[in-house]
């Protein structure tokens, strides 16, 4: 809460690393914002032509169902991906300028959200296009957002720590997040999981229990597009919980993991974030 508060009080520095942080994304771009529209709608074509119609996924809608869910993990895979070097990008202001350290990563996810709330109008052009009924259930994406930017914030803190000390994190971070995200149901559902023979109930528990966003963007995907089918399918939770339990199990526990992260996250941060500029 301190550093939260600590940020709050420097809010205008913080625009303005906002505001810099987006023009610098698309200076001497001719299209500018539109590649924030562009680079998510041309990724999505691809993965349909391969997924769907090359490897005949039994999703309908597929490209819409991807999107959904899609722009979330872009979000993340690009906000912990500039988080890894935002303190390496403004060394000049950390030498300078005795500012709460905070402020760096907070403005890394702060340009990153707008990026992803301008995907989202094509998104929601799209819904509107398709006459999806909007739920009530809509209403809990925000909250899947919100342990979002906690686990994503926690993790931020720790990998911009480790790349001062290892540029080997640079390279293992892009091998994560790349089998992150097939390890995510983005590209198939949960149902498709629950289905499979392949793996046992305990691997299919683990799978979700050990990747906190499997359970949010399931819940975004099933709260935008299947609210008839809500709380949507999981594994049976350990404890035998009543159907229907089994979501908001493994929707907790990932909310807990995240607040864990965060917590380590922090700590390490106020650890080192005045040595920071020793290190570089």
């Amino acid at each position: 809460m301190t550093e939260i508060l600590r940020v709050w009080q420097w809010r205008e520095a913080l625009a303005a690393l906002v505001a810099r942080n987006i023009q610098v994304r698309y200076k001497n771009s001719a299209l500018g914002f539109l590649w924030s529209f562009l680079n998510p709608l041309m990724q999505i074509v691809v993965m349909t032509i391969a997924f769907r119609y090359i490897m005949n996924s039994p999703i309908e809608n597929f490209s819409v169902h991807l999107f959904a869910v899609y722009l979330p993990w872009l979000f993340f895979q690009q906000s912990l991906g500039d988080g890894s070097i935002c303190v390496l990008e403004n060394a000049p202001l950390l030498r300078k300028y005795p500012f709460p350290r905070m402020i760096l990563p907070a403005a890394t996810i702060m340009s990153n959200l707008v990026h992803m709330a301008l995907g989202g109008l094509v998104l929601i052009a799209i819904l509107l296009y398709l006459r999806v009924a909007l739920r009530p259930v809509l209403l809990y994406v925000p909250l899947f957002l919100a342990v979002l930017l906690v686990f994503l914030l926690g993790l931020m803190l720790i990998v911009a720590v480790m790349r001062m000390f290892y540029e080997d994190i640079r390279f293992a971070l892009e091998a994560v997040l790349r089998l992150w995200f097939f390890l995510t149901p983005l590209v198939y559902n949960m149902q498709q999981v629950l289905d499979t023979e392949r793996l046992s109930l305990p691997l299919k528990q683990l799978y979700v229990l050990l990747n906190p966003l499997t359970p949010l963007m399931v819940g975004m995907r099933a709260a935008l597009l299947e609210p008839d089918q809500w709380p949507p399918p999981m594994p049976p939770a350990p404890g035998g919980l009543s159907a229907g339990g089994e979501f908001w199990f493994y929707f907790t526990v990932s909310a807990i993991v995240s607040l864990i992260v965060l917590a380590v996250g922090v700590r390490v941060w106020r650890k080192y974030e005045w040595k920071l500029p020793e290190l570089m």
